[in-house]
């Protein structure tokens, strides 16, 4: 039985009309960088990190991306400015972030949103190209109900923007501040 690791969800628009998704930092609301403490860990702390601080919420949390299948670099080969999607002569880490396409039945060219069904692979796919520099850069994760998105950097943290400090982006903060390193651009937090 193939079992999905993504499925489509039935809105493709990004629902936050205070995110600017073509230069993040002109988004209006507030960001916080959340770094590792141990920075010699990245894959797993990333992923730890995530279960800490969103595992509560990891249902509400939908993903999207501008261009699902090009999300790898050697995708694209930049001589010929055309795209392959053959698995042939692609990275592991891509070959394996393009089955998970295909064993999701995400169709070439989709710009969207998807739902995840299997957090643990899906971390473990995409923390594999963004570590090593394969994806330059993170879907965009987010909670509509609690009006929030994050992305993963290849420098071992999570960005967080939220709108404005609800209930649960208080406890989120909290755990953030015992676990992790915190840094506040206030050059990023618009209203």
């Amino acid at each position: 039985m193939n079992i999905k690791i993504l499925s489509k969800y039935d809105e493709i628009d990004f629902p936050f009309d205070w995110v600017n998704l073509d230069y993040l930092p002109d988004s209006k609301g507030q960001k916080i960088e959340i770094y590792l403490l141990e920075r010699e860990q990245f894959f797993n702390g990333l992923i730890l990190m995530f279960y800490i601080l969103f595992g509560n919420t990891k249902n509400n949390i939908k993903i999207y991306n501008n261009s699902w299948w090009d999300f790898c670099l050697d995708t694209w080969n930049h001589n010929e400015d055309s795209y392959s999607y053959e698995l042939e002569g692609k990275t592991q880490e891509s070959k394996d972030y393009l089955t998970m396409l295909i064993k999701s039945d995400i169709e070439k060219g989709y710009s969207g949103i998807c739902m995840c069904e299997n957090w643990e692979k899906f971390l473990s796919i995409i923390l594999a190209c963004i570590l090593t520099h394969q994806a330059p850069y993170s879907p965009v994760f987010y909670d509509k109900d609690n009006n929030f998105f994050f992305y993963f950097h290849h420098t071992g943290s999570i960005g967080l923007y939220y709108k404005s400090e609800n209930d649960n982006i208080h406890k989120i903060l909290n755990i953030a501040k015992e676990e992790y390193e915190l840094v506040s651009n206030k050059r990023f937090n618009r209203h």
